[in-house]
């Protein structure tokens, strides 16, 4: 600790102390002062507001004078300058982890506004459409997200707070997938967070089923990405696992 942060902190103990805070309140609102003036504005006896103004004098917030024959003490504020400072200081660091907040925060928003959506038609019944989301033999079938990918393994708890896990391999790299599922609402709707090497907290997918007069559609929606690059990349492979996820269900 140097000098100046150990005068400040000297400064600091001193002025925790209210009665104190109130004596140096006093002097700046009166002036200079005889001590024994000074007492008859708190309710304790002289040697006890004495030992409060000297405690004040050692780090330099009181200063003595004389006026003729009569000893007077008045408030010097110069000290306080260095709180001044310190606590710019802090505020500077303050407005700084601000702006990282706000930034981050923005990120984040930004992240979360980031989303797609893709389409799927068949003749399946919305039944069969529906199982096969949860069926890990067939997941294995149809989660290729791109050409020459195969899934070595495909698991799944389905029930709402169940997990599944897909891995999948391009070439000799396992490229593991991993969720939740968040509702499951039979031949309705299927909801999951996307754990990837490639996501993001927080990332989900949404899957709507619908009765429609050549089939069932299911609409996929995922939200949350890390840039616009992530999204479009998700979108190819969502379109290349809806396309072979006709051929499971067929």
């Amino acid at each position: 600790m140097n000098e100046i942060e150990s005068h400040l902190s000297k400064i600091l103990k001193v002025t925790s102390n209210i009665t104190r805070r109130k004596i140096l309140t006093t002097l700046v609102q009166e002036g200079p002062t005889q001590v024994t003036d000074l007492a008859k504005y708190y309710d304790m006896n002289l040697n006890t507001v004495s030992k409060h103004t000297k405690l004040l004098e050692v780090v330099g917030l009181i200063s003595r004078k004389k006026i003729g024959r009569e000893h007077f003490i008045e408030a010097n504020l110069e000290p306080i300058k260095e709180i001044d400072k310190w606590f710019s200081n802090l505020r500077s660091i303050w407005e700084i982890q601000l702006d990282k907040l706000e930034k981050l925060l923005l990120e984040d928003y930004k992240m979360s506004e980031l989303s797609l959506n893709s389409s799927h038609t068949s003749k399946a019944p919305i039944e069969t459409k529906y199982n096969t989301w949860l069926n890990p033999t067939l997941l294995a079938k149809f989660m290729i997200a791109g050409e020459g990918m195969v899934v070595s393994k495909a698991e799944t708890d389905p029930r709402e707070g169940g997990r599944f896990s897909i891995i999948m391999v391009a070439g000799d790299q396992e490229l593991p997938h991993d969720g939740e599922y968040k509702k499951l609402a039979p031949f309705t709707e299927i909801v999951f967070t996307w754990e990837s090497p490639f996501s993001v907290d927080g990332s989900t997918v949404t899957l709507n089923f619908t009765k429609v007069d050549n089939g069932t559609n299911i609409d996929l929606f995922h939200k949350k990405f890390l840039d616009e690059g992530s999204r479009d990349s998700h979108l190819l492979g969502w379109e290349s696992i809806l396309g072979h996820f006709e051929n499971a269900v067929s």
